[in-house]
């Protein structure tokens, strides 16, 4: 229901107004970051047409009521009941006069509001009430009698049309209440009906048509309360400003009832206000609310940029010999996986040339096949026949690396199957990008995101300060290519040569430094540059891969206002999140329930949702030191809800297969890498096989490479997926 109401909400405003159901007592509006929100509501009290009704009270509020109107009210020292009163009266109104829909949603509502006391009027007579109270009755669909002297009032409200209207006729009317006592006159009592015209009291003399009692089933598309001109729908000064609902404190300031002490009172507007607690889940969750940000533009490093700096920084280094070395190595692993990768595009093609005429459909034509036509006789089947191939899918693959601290162990496997998977690409022409995401502070020193600016908005998701790393390209020219596997190479031999005395490697640049795990912020990022991939490239699937060695950085919170005395408004960040967080996607519009504390599956499947045409695939590194040996709690922290025994088995078959299919939330798929079993395999055969037979050369040879393929383990999961 909240979901649906959500959109009713927006729909009702005419923009994307930010809906929250919080654990609060009453409904609020905020002008300045558009967010409407609504108490959680016990399901038991509240009714369709009572949601119904508070959605579009609120709505109204926030189309037409000026955010310091009640400001305004405590300095003229208006009463505030009466303020409520006419104001509501007037936006309702309007609302009415927009929407003719929710005449009936405003009848029904109130009639369910009644039938639950909500105005504390059912052990009274509503005759004996003051005016301010019936008048409040009567534009909340009852049925209540006014003197003569009492509807030029009631005709008063009925006309207000701006806030203006609103502020001096509540003044007007709390002094003429004061300076009058109530006087019976039977022969001026008549009943007003706020859904018809009007009829006589009890002794019948006239009746006007359309009179309805508003809880009949003929009242529920009637009229609305009589009233003047419809307004200027809004379109006066203030329409622009909004309030928050009546008697909250807005950010601005809030308001007591500070009108002249002693009568008259607004009861009526009291128990209306005690009565909405009753209907108020006090035992409700707490909710956090956030929405997916932009993102600002500075966001990803080019790979033109890291090319040039680190050319320019090995360039300078001292350590010659060591980074002819490096470079040599990277020669060395090109030339190596030529074979492996070529043997692997070419089984690629035939599977996909497989698995097209598998799916291919065989029709006939209006034509005869001069072939077949002597078998006329006996064969129907003369005429020329066409096979149909299928289009085969155009594929493209963003990558996405984690560039943490903990990773410089597993760095040379990771980056030799990364190379592998690049050089596949090019060589089937699938379009990439590779993306390595770091928080390091020397990475980030152009990205800090500020607290305020046009690229946040009150209700966003804080992010940590992270940066982008394009390391690779179907853009990029081979040399370029070339250069930035060297500078990489580079830093992952500096983490496995330091221990070695063959001398002092070069130190890498510090733009390139490894840092912490914004795993989440890197997951956001591609809400938007994954759809810009597809367009660009113009794929028809795309393969977006996560690659990691552990759990993602918390999110820091949500932003909101705040006003801050010396340099006025900006932005703070609220307190992180926990428990349950719902968070908006303001592209595809839709809300998602997500787990405080794992918030990264819920930020996968709106990503999902973003790029509907995706394999979203995930890759954990588990493993700790050269070893590479896993903790069997690294895959318990990953499926918690297994046993013991179950973790176990799944250690023995990573250990014996290189990697582990398992289930998760987020994922289309995801495997669980041991990180020694991260090392590419490129021997060749053993030198005891010189001389040997051609069977025995030919098992050996299957048999290595075997061992090559499956040691990509990146490419080999990869090449079946677009296979």
């Amino acid at each position: 229901m909240m979901k649906n109401k959500s959109t009713l909400a927006k729909l009702l405003a005419e923009e994307d107004i930010f809906v929250v159901h919080k654990k609060m007592d009453t409904a609020y509006f905020n002008p300045k970051s558009r967010e409407l929100g609504l108490p959680i509501w016990k399901d038991e009290e509240m009714t369709k047409d009572i949601y119904d009704l508070m959605v579009c009270h609120e709505i109204a509020h926030a189309l037409w009521t000026p955010l310091d109107m009640l400001e305004t009210a405590a300095v003229r020292k208006i009463n505030h009941s009466f303020v409520n009163i006419v104001e509501d009266a007037r936006i309702e109104r309007m609302v009415q006069d927009r929407y003719p829909g929710s005449v009936a949603v405003f009848n029904r509502g109130y009639r369910d509001l009644t039938a639950k006391d909500f105005f504390g009027i059912a052990d009274k007579e509503v005759s004996e009430l003051n005016l301010i109270d019936r008048i409040n009755l009567f534009f909340k669909k009852q049925k209540v009698e006014f003197s003569a002297d009492e509807k030029v009032w009631v005709k008063r409200v009925a006309e207000t049309k701006t806030p203006n209207d609103v502020l001096d006729l509540a003044e007007e009317l709390y002094a003429w209440m004061a300076e009058n006592a109530p006087e019976e006159n039977d022969d001026d009592n008549r009943m007003i009906d706020p859904n018809g015209e009007s009829s006589e009291g009890d002794d019948g003399e006239e009746t006007g048509e359309g009179d309805a009692p508003a809880d009949e089933e003929g009242d529920e598309d009637g009229n609305d309360a009589p009233t003047g001109d419809a307004g200027d729908d809004g379109n006066d000064d203030n329409n622009s400003n909004a309030k928050t609902e009546e008697g909250e404190s807005s950010e601005e300031g809030g308001l007591d009832s500070t009108g002249p002490s002693g009568p008259p009172k607004a009861e009526t507007d009291t128990d209306a206000n005690n009565a909405g607690e009753m209907l108020v889940d006090k035992n409700a969750t707490e909710r956090t609310y956030g929405r997916i940000p932009a993102l600002k533009d500075n966001l990803i490093m080019p790979f033109s940029e890291i090319v040039e700096r680190a050319t320019a920084h090995y360039n300078k280094s001292d350590s010659t010999n060591w980074v002819n070395a490096r470079k040599l190595e990277i020669a060395t692993l090109k030339d190596d996986s030529k074979k492996t990768v070529g043997y692997m595009v070419k089984e690629f093609e035939m599977k996909k040339a497989a698995d097209q005429y598998a799916r291919a459909s065989v029709s006939k034509t209006g034509s005869l096949d001069m072939g077949q036509l002597h078998t006329y006789k006996y064969n129907e089947d003369i005429f020329k026949k066409v096979t149909t191939l299928p289009g085969a899918t155009n594929h493209g693959m963003v990558m996405v690396l984690d560039w943490s601290g903990s990773m410089y162990d597993n760095l040379k496997g990771t980056l030799s199957q990364l190379f592998n998977l690049v050089w596949f690409c090019r060589r089937t022409q699938i379009p990439f990008e590779v993306y390595a995401f770091s928080n390091h502070p020397s990475v980030c020193d152009d990205y800090s995101l500020p607290h305020s600016g046009p690229n946040f908005k009150a209700g966003d998701l804080a992010l940590n300060n992270f940066k982008l790393l394009n390391f690779f390209s179907n853009k990029m020219n081979v040399k370029d290519e070339i250069a930035m596997m060297e500078a990489l190479w580079m830093i992952a031999s500096y983490y496995s040569d330091r221990d070695y005395n063959d001398g002092i490697p070069a130190m890498y640049p510090s733009f390139l430094n490894l840092g912490g795990t914004p795993l989440n912020d890197a997951i956001i990022a591609m809400m938007e540059i994954v759809p810009k991939f597809k367009r660009d490239t113009g794929v028809q699937k795309v393969n977006t891969i996560f690659l990691t060695d552990g759990a993602s950085h918390s999110t820091p919170g949500v932003y909101d206002y705040s006003l801050d005395t010396k340099t006025g408004e900006h932005y703070k960040i609220t307190g992180r999140l926990r428990g349950n967080i719902i968070i908006t996607d303001p592209k595809t519009l839709k809300s998602y329930e997500v787990d405080g504390y794992n918030i990264t599956d819920g930020l996968l499947r709106i990503l999902k949702d973003r790029v509907p045409d995706m394999n979203l695939i995930g890759f954990f590194i588990a493993g700790s030191g050269r070893s590479g040996r896993v903790d069997k709690r690294v895959l318990y922290n990953l499926q918690r809800d297994l046993s013991i025994d179950k973790i176990m088995e799944q250690v023995r078959f990573m250990n014996k297969n290189k990697f582990l299919a398992i289930e998760s939330k987020g994922y289309d798929e995801m495997y669980v890498l041991p990180s020694k079993g991260m090392t590419v395999e490129n021997d060749g055969l053993s030198d005891d096989l010189v001389g040997a037979s051609k069977a025995k050369l030919k098992t050996a040879f299957g048999k290595s490479m075997k061992n090559k393929v499956e040691s990509r383990v990146l490419l080999n999961k990869f090449v079946k997926l677009v296979a």
